[in-house]
């Protein structure tokens, strides 16, 4: 038959020529894929193999001289893919089995009849069709892992089942991480799902997809992928057959993207800044001009064309342009300022030219780029002007360009934060947050700047050493001429000295206030003192009808002195806590009973006791007395006039205890009563047990309060000894 490029060339060996000849026509006429050549004798079929190229080999396994087996030994050694198909008439399965061991593709069992021969080319083009799948499959392979980019092959799920080496390379997943996932974990949150679910459903279809991803690599850095996803299908034809698998090709794109960025960005920047650009060939004439050049020569780019790069620069002689020209090295830059004459009204303004010699497709060219030197040295004059008032700005100030990112800080900034410029620069403000502001704070003031307002307001930021400050903030939006925000400024100026000061303020006019009420209530007892006195004194005049003796009159004036003296000294050192904000204390070792029996004489209360032992500790002998004064007080208006009080050291440790019989304090009050204002007696003011524990504090002493042997309530005063 004659052969197609999808023929299957098949060698019958054979001994019986006439029955070899007979089954080759017999299998060209069953299969108009086969080719069939024949061959006598094993020597023949080697001969025949070394002249040209099979797709399979038939042997009959009973052949005079070397059987099939043997042919199959030779044949391998020399192929070890080529089909080799043994076919014998004997019904001995002892030749199959060792057929099959020694790795005979097939094994076939001549049968009576004609369709022997339509099973015989079934079982052979199945041979040569397994053969070729298992080279495309191999070929396919080669070529996925020495393509220069990056190929995965998912299932029907879309689950991983290969990747090449190139894919370990540019994800920096090995293949064992990445076979068994989804290509999901490349996903850099860049595009929504409507990107993937468009994708998914394309090649879902049938279709092939493509298009540009930004992926994320293990390390978590981005690329850019030029995608192409094809579906792979069990068929050869790729029509009606089902989809088993995809394979993604991804050429790595980010550098030509990111020249691409950084083109478009050159391009943006020299017009922004109002820079004129030409490029020049060896002639002297542009081949490309913008249209800022044109302006800055006062004509039009066509024009500009025309004219001859001497022409326009005053510096250049014409005739001397060759000698210009060849002066130049490959990749040499100068600059310089020059003047250049305007076509429109023939002036020379100031400008400044930077020149580079580049090389494009082997031939020279010169790149121009010009400016007007009078712009750039108003500039220059105005950022001078303006740095230096930032550089000496008492606030600190910062910009930021339009998505935060800090671009510029000064000097203030860094003496204030504690970051250095360039720990601050590349980074956004957030470095400063404190955690003192939620979040609907900092979405408030974004959305003000960003409306093209300008926000106020105190923030508390956190410097670097984890100190808190407070600003005073002001940020308003930086915009070009068009208006459009470019970024954004900052001015805070350190208010942390003048909040500490409102704070203190605050609080010394709460202490002044605490002490007002601590003095009234401190003079309450000296001043009954008096009080009583004074009956005691008004009750002798009316005894003695008038007439008073000079030491009744004495005693009342000498215990009157010393009261008014206690009040003095009470007054004094009031005063004093109310200047310093904290009680002044002398310290001495004191007795307690001595302190106690002075108190216990304050008191108004004839029908109550007071049993002491004594104990020294260091303390102001004063406070002490009214520690104690309060205590006392405290149990008369809470026990009542009959109360009984005991004075005691403590069992185990430094310090005193002073309890009554009373009714006690509950429980669930007794960390209460420490507090100003705290009472339970109806003409009770609630100050008593607060100044307690203020003068306790001030001897460095912790008071507790407990009940007493008898249910009243026991007060103890325990010294730190390490003090």
């Amino acid at each position: 038959m004659r052969e197609t490029a999808e023929s299957g060339r098949v060698l019958y060996v054979d001994d019986d020529a006439e029955y070899a000849e007979l089954t080759a026509e017999f299998l060209e006429r069953t299969s108009d894929r086969l080719a069939v050549t024949t061959a006598s004798s094993a020597s023949e079929a080697i001969d025949r193999l070394d002249g040209r190229t099979f797709d399979c080999v038939v042997s009959d396994y009973e052949m005079t001289g070397a059987d099939g087996l043997e042919l199959f030994e030779r044949v391998r050694a020399r192929n070890d893919d080529l089909p080799f198909i043994i076919v014998t008439g004997a019904s001995d399965e002892t030749v199959a089995s060792e057929a099959i061991d020694r790795g005979v593709t097939d094994f076939f069992r001549k049968r009576p009849g004609t369709e022997t021969f339509e099973l015989l080319a079934n079982r052979i083009e199945n041979a040569i069709e397994r053969r070729r799948a298992t080279r495309r499959s191999r070929q396919f392979q080669n070529a996925v892992e020495h393509a220069g980019h990056v190929v995965l092959i998912t299932d029907a799920n879309g689950t991983i089942t290969h990747v090449n080496d190139a894919f370990e390379t540019v994800t920096g997943y090995a293949a064992a991480e990445a076979i068994g996932r989804q290509p999901s974990m490349l996903q850099s949150g860049q595009h929504d799902e409507t990107v993937y679910r468009d994708l998914w459903r394309t090649i879902s279809s049938g279709e092939v997809w493509e298009g540009e991803l930004v992926n994320e690599r293990k390390d978590g850095s981005q690329y850019v992928i030029d995608q192409t996803i094809a579906p792979i299908s069990a068929g050869e034809d790729g029509e009606d057959d089902e989809i088993t698998g995809f394979v993604a090709i991804n050429r790595n794109v980010t550098d030509r993207k990111e020249r691409e960025l950084n083109l478009d960005f050159l391009k943006q920047a020299i017009d922004q800044a109002g820079i004129g650009i030409g490029t020049y060939g060896a002639d002297g004439y542009a081949t490309y001009v913008n249209e800022r050049l044109a302006d800055l020569f006062g004509t039009d780019r066509d024009d500009l064309r025309t004219r001859h790069m001497a022409t326009l620069d005053p510096d250049l002689d014409p005739d001397r342009f060759e000698e210009y020209w060849t002066s130049f090295d490959d990749g040499e830059r100068r600059i310089y300022d020059t003047r250049i004459g305007r076509v429109d009204t023939g002036e020379e303004v100031p400008a400044e030219v930077v020149t580079a010699r580049v090389r494009i497709d082997g031939e020279p060219y010169q790149v121009n780029t010009v400016r007007d030197a009078a712009v750039r040295k108003r500039q220059e004059r105005d950022l001078e002007r303006f740095r230096s008032a930032v550089e000496h700005a008492g606030h600190s100030v910062l910009i930021t360009d339009v998505e935060g990112t800090i671009t510029y800080v000064n000097d203030a900034f860094e003496a204030v934060s504690g970051y250095t410029a360039a720990e601050a620069i590349g980074r956004t403000p957030a470095m400063l947050r404190s955690g003192e502001h939620d979040e609907a704070f900092y979405r408030d003031l974004w959305e003000t700047i960003l409306d093209g307002d300008v926000w106020q307001g105190e923030v508390v930021n956190e410097g670097k050493d984890g100190t808190r400050y407070v600003v005073d903030q002001t940020i308003a939006p930086i915009t070009d001429d068009d208006g459009k925000i470019t970024g954004f400024v900052a001015i805070n100026r350190d208010v942390t000295a003048i909040k500490e000061y409102e704070r203190e303020l605050e609080a010394q006019n709460d202490r002044l206030k605490q002490y007002g009420e601590t003095v009234a209530h401190d003079l309450r007892n000296p001043l009954a003192l008096l009080d009583a006195e004074l009956t005691k004194f008004e009750i002798a005049v009316d005894d003695a009808d008038g007439t008073v003796d000079a030491e009744t009159v004495g005693q009342f004036c000498a215990d009157v002195g010393t009261t008014i003296e206690r009040m003095e000294a009470l007054i004094d050192d009031l005063l004093a806590m109310a200047e310093q904000g904290q009680r002044v204390l002398e310290f001495e070792s004191a007795s307690v009973e001595s302190a106690a029996t002075e108190a216990w004489a304050q008191i108004e209360a004839p029908s109550a006791t007071l049993s002491i032992e004594d104990t020294d500790v260091d303390a102001d002998p004063d406070r002490l007395r009214e520690l104690l004064a309060n205590l006392f007080r405290n149990a008369v208006e809470h026990a009542g006039e009959n109360v009984r009080l005991r004075v005691t050291p403590l069992d185990f440790s430094a310090g005193f205890a002073v309890e009554d019989d009373g009714p006690g304090i509950p429980e669930a009050e007794r960390d209460d009563v420490f507090e100003r204002g705290f009472t339970t007696a109806e003409d009770g003011t609630g100050f008593g047990l607060a100044i307690v524990e203020q003068i306790a504090d001030a001897h460095g002493w912790s008071v507790s309060v407990t009940e007493s042997r008898d249910g009243g309530a026991r007060f103890e005063l325990r010294v730190d000894e390490s003090t």
